[in-house]
């Protein structure tokens, strides 16, 4: 996660494969602080309000008390689903949502369902995650809305002209 001010950046590397030792993300990360308030300085040093905590979002059992004004979400749900599967899935939305505070926003980048084919091989986990998977990326806006609890979406962008292939996808704007 990064930190600026109210504003949480899911930014775990889950993408490496689960069953590699050297790429895990350490059990107990210890967050970096900041003071985390921008809005009355007039000349902004990045390095004193953002802050940075590499952890396992996923399988992290820490409660935290903070809450978010945003959570941004972009490129990784794939990587969470081949290699947690629909629990992990489902625990990154239930996460978010307990992360956010009341009126607050989950910015989402689903990748297609077709991007999971490509990439179920980079490990067995995600390989054998891929062939139980039930809870397609077409599924989450229904599951957010109808399950998780958020009031409404709006995706901010269907097709980015100029954007590198593969990197066009809809961003999704959920309210809290």
């Amino acid at each position: 996660m990064s930190r600026l001010d109210n504003v949480a950046v899911e930014n775990t590397m889950v993408h490496k494969p689960a069953d590699s030792p050297s790429e895990r993300c350490p059990e107990k990360v210890e967050p970096e602080t900041s003071n985390g308030h921008i809005s009355n300085c007039h000349h902004h040093d990045i390095f004193k309000v953002v802050s940075f905590r590499r952890e396992n979002f996923v399988e992290s059992m820490s409660k935290s008390s903070e809450q978010y004004d945003t959570i941004i979400c972009l490129s990784v749900t794939k990587w969470i689903h081949l290699n947690w599967g629909d629990d992990g899935i489902i625990t990154l939305f239930v996460k978010i949502w307990s992360l956010l505070r009341p009126g607050g926003v989950f910015i989402m980048e689903p990748q297609p369902w077709t991007s999971y084919r490509r990439n179920r091989l980079v490990s067995e986990v995600a390989k054998e995650n891929f062939n139980t998977i039930l809870i397609h990326p077409d599924k989450f806006r229904e599951i957010l809305l109808d399950k998780i609890g958020f009031k409404s979406v709006e995706v901010v962008t269907d097709k980015l002209v100029g954007a590198v292939t593969g990197f066009d996808r809809p961003i999704e704007v959920y309210h809290k």
